[in-house]
């Protein structure tokens, strides 16, 4: 997000829980990365605050959010939890990004090297055929 803020040229906001919740509970469907990241831009461009609250979510996205650990089967509450699925959900959307090159990967998420990433895929259950976090 720090990337984006400096691309628009504004201070780096942070994200309140209640927010980061809602966005993860939203169904994104794969491979659309592009909706994410409009959601993200509108929210860094409107919010004029330090921190974007669940409010600054478009409302679209607050109402399509699906209750949180009824399609996951991840629990609503639960810091671990909520930053396993939002680690998860980093590696997936970058690995398609950069079509499941994991050394170009690697390098795009700012890791020491490819072995890490695939030690982060391993405990995520992660590979190319394989993205549900259930199997």
């Amino acid at each position: 997000m720090t990337s984006t803020c400096a691309r628009f040229g504004v201070r780096p906001k942070q994200v309140d829980p209640a927010a980061l919740e809602c966005l993860m509970a939203h169904d994104w469907a794969r491979n659309n990365v592009r909706e994410l990241r409009n959601a993200v831009e509108r929210m860094i461009i409107a919010v004029d605050g330090e921190v974007i609250s669940l409010d600054d979510v478009p409302a679209d996205i607050r109402d399509a959010a699906a209750p949180r650990g009824a399609a996951s089967g991840i629990p609503a509450t639960g810091f671990h939890a909520l930053k396993a699925e939002a680690e998860r959900q980093i590696i997936v959307t970058a690995l398609e990004r950069n079509e499941w090159h994991i050394t170009r990967t690697a390098q795009a998420l700012g890791l020491a090297d490819h072995a890490s990433l695939l030690k982060i895929m391993r405990r995520h259950n992660i590979s190319r055929g394989r993205v549900d976090p259930d199997t």
